[in-house]
């Protein structure tokens, strides 16, 4: 069977570019991986009011694997933090022999979250400027300290060359109840980043529990994928099981 099609799933404030040092070390180790594609939240850049809430967040990640689904892919939903919840709630009947996966033989077949946020179906995500790491200015919700949240273990140069790349979230209207879990119907890995200052590891713990992942601890913070991407990198493989 071909190497899947990784679809990675960002989390707030970063969309796709702090993830590329985690591709590039995923194709070096394992070279059959050559299909990447990027899945980042429409809410990321908007401002409140008017701003796409988190289940616009959700349809856009399913717009983006559905045609994939449609091409006969079978994908893997990497989804880092946030993303991890709102990668679940896209992929209704997309999932490996579901109604709209099936007739082309591909779907979502696995999920691997990263210090990933979970909500089980008809839970309420709070309003971000209730969150602690979250600061607030107009209708834009920034990371409260990058250096302290994000990249704490992140040499200081590549740091600064990711910040600039972060944008702000919509300080309100990024609600509502969790309306769908796709970790339900496929298998999903968990990796838990042990020195996390944004999810801490107490409640990733929490959070792999209500999926029933596999999980691998890694001794990093949030963003593993700008601090130890060769780690990471290989961790992820390793949950894929290439054959």
């Amino acid at each position: 069977m071909p190497a899947p099609t990784i679809v990675i799933v960002p989390g707030v404030w970063l969309g796709p570019r702090p993830y590329e040092l985690l591709v590039e070390e995923m194709k070096k180790a394992a070279p059959s991986l050559t299909d990447f594609v990027y899945a980042p939240l429409v809410s990321t850049g908007n401002p409140s009011p008017g701003n796409p809430t988190m289940h616009d967040d959700a349809m856009g990640i399913r717009e983006t694997i559905k045609p994939l689904v449609e091409a006969g892919k079978r994908l893997v939903l990497v989804g880092h933090s946030a993303g991890a919840f709102l990668s679940g709630m896209a992929t209704e009947d997309l999932e490996v022999g579901e109604k709209l996966a099936a007739p082309s033989g591909g779907g979502v077949e696995k999920f691997i979250f990263i210090a990933g946020g979970i909500l089980p179906v008809g839970a309420p995500h709070p309003e971000l400027n209730e969150m602690k790491f979250f600061r607030v200015e107009g209708g834009e919700a920034h990371c409260r300290d990058p250096d302290e949240v994000l990249f704490h273990d992140t040499d200081p140069a590549v740091a600064e060359r990711y910040k600039p790349f972060l944008k702000p979230q919509p300080a309100e209207g990024w609600t509502g109840n969790c309306t769908y879990c796709g970790w339900e119907k496929v298998p999903s890995s968990y990796i838990l980043t042990e020195h996390d200052r944004a999810i801490s590891p107490e409640v990733q713990e929490v959070c792999s529990s209500i999926t029933g992942s596999e999980v691998i601890r890694i001794p990093t913070g949030h963003m593993p994928m700008t601090s130890h991407p060769k780690m990471l990198a290989e961790k992820v493989i390793s949950l894929l099981k290439l054959k």
